[in-house]
């Protein structure tokens, strides 16, 4: 989960392009009037900053969806900023669950449900394999709860959870602990993100698997920590430290960052120092 920039060109003048070229036998003319409509729809997701309590899907013809998933998964060079987004965040954090490399695109409003929205820049946010898992659970009618959107959510930029567990448990179970308020109004948006994007990918596995590690190998995970062994507050401390470090160079929710803010609750950084 990481708060980042939203693209400055939506593509819907790419788009609009695209759709009145006549040498794209597959598409035109089907796509005339949504790339007449392409900058409208762009203004008002930007507005309604995609929110799927908002923005209702529009009633295209059979053609038309079929057209614009086609072009989407065929784009001409006059849009190739849907491969430019693909790959602008790779080897980084993802957006959508905290893991890494980003190599895909996940379409916020679902391309199936709402694919006049499927090629707009605003709609495509780079993410790694968690896009194939959330499936079409966007929100929640009853409750107006949703996905978080990593181009207009700013809860994203702060710490939002980090797992509670009992050290001395073999293994341990790891819960997850939220950091926002429940009378935030962002807090049910993000339990509803956890429970539909973050919890169905192997973030929990990555946990376990990252303490099993610390208590055989412990200086692979925690570098220089000898140096931190004066007392449990200093080693505390160092603990924090790396997880800031962690957070301004990966994200206040990336999965390495939530990790290290864990082991340095004081309960479980007391443990490490006695027992690693």
């Amino acid at each position: 989960m990481k708060k980042i920039e939203r693209p400055l060109d939506s593509g819907s003048t790419s788009f609009n392009c695209a759709a009145r070229n006549k040498r794209l036998r597959r598409t035109y003319p089907n796509l005339l009037k949504l790339g007449l409509r392409a900058a409208r729809l762009a203004r008002y997701y930007d507005i309604s900053r995609g929110d799927p309590n908002i923005i209702r899907a529009a009633d295209l013809t059979q053609r038309e969806k079929e057209a614009i998933l086609y072009i989407y998964d065929n784009p001409p060079i006059s849009m190739s900023y849907i491969g430019d987004l693909r790959l602008s965040f790779a080897g980084e954090t993802c957006p959508m669950c905290g893991g890494q490399n980003p190599g895909e695109l996940d379409h916020y409003l679902t391309k199936q449900k709402y694919p006049e929205y499927a090629c707009l820049a605003y709609n495509l946010v780079p993410a790694c394999s968690c896009n194939r898992l959330r499936g079409e659970n966007l929100f929640d009618p009853a409750t107006r709860a949703r996905v978080l959107h990593p181009y207009y959510d700013e809860c994203l930029s702060g710490p939002l959870i980090e797992v509670r567990f009992d050290p001395r448990a073999t293994p341990p179970v790891f819960e997850i602990h939220y950091m926002i308020d429940e009378e935030d109004p962002d807090f049910r948006n993000v339990k509803f993100h956890v429970d539909n994007i973050i919890l169905k990918t192997n973030f929990l596995t990555y946990v376990s698997k990252r303490w099993g590690k610390l208590r055989v190998q412990p200086d692979a995970i925690l570098p220089n920590r000898r140096d931190y062994r004066g007392n449990k507050n200093q080693f505390q401390e160092y603990l924090v430290e790396l997880g800031e470090g962690k957070s301004a160079d990966e994200g206040a929710n990336a999965w390495a960052t939530i990790f290290l803010r864990s082991i340095s609750n004081r309960i479980i950084s007391d443990w490490i120092f006695d027992n690693c």
